[in-house]
């Protein structure tokens, strides 16, 4: 997968987590996942307050985590220093408008279940196994809180049959592999939308990401997985950049209200803060932005990206969502 590849339909580069405690998060994600821990640093300084948004004298303990040669599917934890912290989404909230969760790819489903409930994690239900018909296949699934706030949803996928999409994914992850304790890294994440229209405008123009596949949710079942109500329907759409991993399941209740977490995801806060991107031009990027109303939140700065490297970089809002997403590029 060449740079130019990744940076003509951008998946998701890196999810930027903020965290409680920098060392109990690598526990999960390097000790637990298996993740490689690419840099560990502190990020300080003018760049960085004007970037997040930080009071000045606001310090980042940061590690950069990703499996797998290419820049995708990574993620950046960030413990800020200072007072008033605190969680983006509480543990009893289980849909909300903003960015939500990160699906991982587990090789056994009943090893993982029983060892992460034995360390302590809170699954929502079993696992429930997902028929989703001869043209794409059948998987296990099981949703917990993670780390500092963030749902993790684990799948196992059960279908080998080439001609189904899900076949030709794990044909793709037998050959790119897994981490040592048998996860992937981010092969999707969750983002719910107020206006869906809004929040495709900006994935589909800015970032050049197509669509995936797209469904409407609904279903006493479906609906029991997904901690909503039994009569309640979602839009579903999943779009991706150039990349198996990386991404990204919207979701826009229509026939029910939730509560925005969107506002509340930002430093020195926990939770899940931004979704990151790589694009071959920034200012180019800006412009689209603009064209589809995602509102600046800070930048374009020239600043030190951890795991990147010295790059320009944004931070806009999402307009179906008002969710951070991050757009870099390198050099």
């Amino acid at each position: 997968m060449s740079g130019s590849a990744v940076r003509a339909s951008a998946p998701v580069n890196a999810v930027v987590i903020g965290v409680d405690n920098l060392d109990a998060s690598l526990a999960f994600y390097a000790g637990t996942l298996g993740l490689d821990v690419a840099e560990r640093c502190t990020w300080q300084g003018p760049e960085f307050e004007r970037y997040w948004r930080v009071t000045p004298g606001t310090v980042a303990r940061c590690a950069f985590l990703g499996h797998g040669a290419d820049p995708v599917g990574r993620v950046q934890l960030m413990e800020f220093s200072g007072a008033g912290r605190r969680l983006v989404r509480s543990p009893d909230v289980r849909r909300a408008v903003g960015l939500f969760n990160l699906n991982i790819y587990s090789s056994d489903m009943a090893a993982d279940y029983a060892r992460l409930k034995a360390q302590g994690f809170r699954f929502w239900s079993e696992p429930a196994h997902n028929r989703f018909g001869p043209a794409i296949g059948e998987t296990l699934e099981a949703s917990f809180d993670g780390p500092d706030g963030v749902v993790i949803n684990l799948i196992q996928l059960l279908s080998d049959d080439p001609k189904t999409v899900i076949g030709r994914i794990v044909a793709f992850i037998d050959r790119y592999g897994r981490t040592p304790t048998g996860f992937t890294a981010v092969v999707t994440t969750a983002h719910t939308v107020a206006d869906m229209d809004k929040a495709l405008a900006f994935y589909y123009g800015p970032l050049g990401m197509t669509s995936f596949f797209e469904s409407v949710l609904q279903g006493a079942e479906t609906n029991r997985a997904l901690s909503l109500p039994a009569e309640a329907r979602t839009r579903s759409v999943i779009v991706q950049g150039a990349h198996e991993y990386g991404k990204i399941a919207l979701a826009a209740a229509l026939n029910y209200e939730l509560p925005t977490i969107a506002n509340d995801a930002v430093p020195p806060h926990i939770g899940y803060l931004a979704q990151s991107f790589e694009v071959a031009d920034v200012d180019a990027a800006a412009r689209d932005c603009t064209a589809v109303g995602a509102g600046v939140f800070s930048g374009p700065l020239t600043l030190d990206l951890p795991g990147r490297g010295r790059g320009t970089a944004m931070i806009v809002r999402n307009p179906g969502s008002g969710a951070l997403q991050e757009l870099f590029q390198a050099g």
